[in-house]
């Protein structure tokens, strides 16, 4: 075996663990998707309302709409066997001034292999203070605009009807 083909066998291990690793944490899901073009997307925004409001709306949006367990029966059509979600919130205060919304997902009540305790995350949204009665919230998701766009309602003082998180996203 030549030198290049034994650096090539070495080589692909080390890429694809690293194109099938999920973040551990929610800095690490924050990095991924912060320049996220294909899998995930980044939304900034700047709402005319006070960080603690909208803190405290946020906070009753994930209690109330991301706090729970979906179960989907099969759909023979598209061949799946149909299982549970469990969605899990948690907020938190991140720096001096910040608070974080962390969702994530475990599917049909078992850990996945290299999944962190919880699940997979796929929502991360951050609320800071941006000047006078103004609130800087970036939303960080893996394709979840089902999630962020009456997270984003919320957060604007619009509290809507929750989403439904059966399959179909």
């Amino acid at each position: 075996m030549s030198f290049r083909t034994l650096s090539l066998l070495l080589a692909v291990p080390v890429v694809a663990g690293c194109a099938i690793g999920v973040p551990q944490n929610r800095q690490e899901f924050v990095e991924m998707y912060k320049d996220a073009k294909v899998f995930g997307k980044a939304e900034h925004y700047i709402i005319n309302r006070p960080a603690k409001t909208v803190t405290t709306d946020v906070k009753a949006f994930a209690q109330k709409c991301l706090n729970v367990r979906v179960v989907d029966p099969p759909n023979y059509a598209l061949k799946e066997t149909g299982g549970s979600t469990t969605f899990r919130p948690r907020f938190e205060s991140v720096g001096k001034d910040t608070n974080s919304l962390t969702l994530q997902e475990e599917y049909n009540d078992s850990q996945m292999s290299g999944a962190p305790r919880g699940g997979i995350y796929t929502l991360v949204a951050e609320i800071r203070p941006a000047g006078k009665n103004k609130t800087e919230l970036d939303i960080y998701h893996a394709r979840r605009g089902k999630i962020s766009e009456p997270l984003k309602q919320w957060a604007d003082g619009d509290k809507c009807a929750c989403p439904s998180l059966n399959r179909g996203w």
